[in-house]
């Protein structure tokens, strides 16, 4: 018998019943304009992902560049980690269009993208917020309504 009349099993079984203790360092998520100094953390995450070429290759990363500066973008660090970014398109005060919204990977399902909206949401209060949109179901997912289509016109 263990102490209070406990067999060694029932205390282990009691210890397991507990609720474990221990210490998570809880990360700060930080939502912030863009900023020259957060260019490489957005190319280097984004370049890991070969659907994001299209900003990355030679012909087309000085032209981002630029694109990152005169857009409306917000990144987000949790930490010092580079977690995702959202880049949008400010349409003379009609309406705010969401161009890009990258989530690393690794820090996907944490609400960063939702925040990184929420952000751009807060700030621009007054105009209609669109997502110019090739994953559809995470705007379904988080309850957005589908509003039109978008077309490439190529010819």
């Amino acid at each position: 018998m263990a102490k209070h009349g406990l067999t060694k099993a029932d205390a282990f079984a009691r210890r397991l019943a507990k609720p474990l203790a221990f210490k998570v360092k809880a990360l700060h998520m930080e939502i912030i304009r863009y900023k020259r100094e957060h260019e490489t953390a957005v190319l280097a995450a984004i370049k890991e992902d070969p659907n994001w070429d299209i900003f990355t290759n030679e012909g087309a990363i000085d032209k981002y560049r630029k694109r990152l500066r005169e857009s409306i973008t917000y990144f987000c660090y949790e930490g010092d980690t580079f977690s995702g970014y959202l880049r949008a398109l400010l349409d003379d005060g009609f309406a705010i269009y969401i161009s890009e919204l990258f989530v690393v990977p690794e820090m996907r399902n944490r609400k960063i993208g939702r925040t990184l909206i929420s952000k751009l949401k807060s700030d621009f209060s007054n105009l209609t917020v669109y997502a110019l949109s090739d994953e559809d179901i995470y705007y379904e997912k988080l309850s957005y309504k589908k509003a039109g289509s978008v077309f490439e016109i190529n010819q």
